[in-house]
């Protein structure tokens, strides 16, 4: 038996995917108490839904960039970031196909990108804590901000 997993969505769900990824991933890889934070986002993220999730992602990105590119951070691996996402802004521009994972899902190459920026700016955010400080990794103000884009967008996705 073959799982297909279709992250094409040509319909709007609800709560939004690449909020609950954020948080999944926030989960996986954060301490304990910046961990026990995200519950305060519980009953908004119910109310997100998927239409505003493409810009969700490149912002994700965007942030991890600019988080990356802050020279007042004394994060040592700022050049090994910059890098990997140079390497994943290839990505994105260099993927015409979408693509079946060896499990069978199936996915569009931007869905996909889209997972990988959800998913590396709560790298970038838990690598910039861990040795900054958390207070230099504002992730709060991110989700907070990924969040109210149900509010603020057309509902159109790209």
């Amino acid at each position: 038996m073959v799982l297909r997993i279709e992250f094409a969505m040509s319909k709007t769900v609800s709560p939004s995917p690449m909020i609950e990824c954020f948080v999944r991933t926030a989960r996986e890889q954060f301490p304990t108490a910046e961990r026990l934070k995200l519950d305060r986002f519980d009953d908004a993220i119910a109310s997100t839904t998927s239409r505003p999730d493409a810009h969700r992602a490149r912002r994700c990105a965007e942030w991890a960039i600019e988080l990356a590119n802050d020279k007042k951070q004394s994060h040592p691996r700022w050049k090994e970031l910059k890098e990997l996402h140079q390497e994943w802004k290839g990505t994105w521009f260099g993927l015409e196909m979408g693509g079946v994972t060896p499990q069978g899902a199936t996915f569009t190459p931007r869905e996909d990108v889209h997972i990988q920026w959800v998913e590396n700016a709560v790298t970038v955010a838990e690598k910039i804590g861990t040795e900054d400080g958390w207070g230099n990794a504002p992730w709060e103000a991110l989700l907070d901000e990924l969040i109210a884009m149900d509010r603020t967008r057309t509902g159109t996705s790209e």
